[in-house]
């Protein structure tokens, strides 16, 4: 098995055992939970090695810590660790199987993480897969901003909605092209423009490899 397989499969692993933990959060849900790195890169073989490069060149001082806003951030928000950040968890999505046009109507649950009250007054970065329409991190934002009175919180993405599927009927103005919404947070970190060279790739796969199977194998 390549580091590639190894990384993918260590990964989900530990992803789909944290999400046990978080399960009672979800009783009813329609959507089951999906881990979206291996649903969206494991088909190819490749781990993303753009998410990790982003990862890595995220500068840690800036910030006090990730937030990782459930589901979709769940399996990045181990990467980060990885990496050495401090992790905080709340829930925000969908409360059916489509998202609702407004953000409002998101379900907002900061009770997965009793420990996320440690970001009062913190400048944090929140961190999810992708956003079509900025609702999901902008209503988080909006929410911890009230709870925790944060500060402008910076925000990680993986990529905003693939290229393949723009423009959608139901998004009428997407997040990358609203200045208003995009205004709202300090630096919009979206890994997906990163370019990743063939030297780059396997070294931070290997990287990332060597430090879960220690962390992990140690658990």
């Amino acid at each position: 098995m390549n580091a590639d397989k190894k990384l993918f499969k260590i990964l989900n692993e530990e992803t789909q055992k944290r999400y046990k933990s978080l399960a009672k959060y979800y009783k009813g849900d329609v959507k089951p939970f999906i881990n979206k790195i291996s649903r969206d890169y494991e088909p190819s073989g490749k781990f993303p090695a753009h998410v990790l490069k982003q990862i890595r060149k995220i500068p840690r001082e800036d910030y006090y810590a990730v937030v990782c806003i459930l589901r979709g951030a769940l399996p990045y928000s181990i990467l980060f660790e990885a990496a050495g950040w401090k992790i905080y968890y709340v829930r925000c999505g969908r409360r059916g199987e489509h998202s609702p046009a407004n953000r409002k109507d998101l379900i907002f649950d900061n009770r997965v993480d009793k420990s996320i009250k440690e970001i009062k007054g913190k400048k944090v970065l929140l961190i999810d897969n992708n956003s079509p329409t900025g609702n999901t991190p902008l209503r988080t934002y909006e929410e911890l901003k009230k709870l925790y009175n944060i500060k402008k919180a910076g925000l990680f993405l993986d990529y905003f909605i693939p290229e393949k599927n723009k423009p959608r009927d139901w998004l009428k103005k997407p997040f990358w092209k609203n200045k208003t919404r995009m205004k709202k947070f300090g630096k919009i970190f979206v890994a997906s423009d990163l370019k990743v060279s063939k030297k780059e790739s396997p070294a931070l796969t290997k990287e990332f490899l060597e430090v879960l199977q220690g962390v992990i194998g140690s658990s």
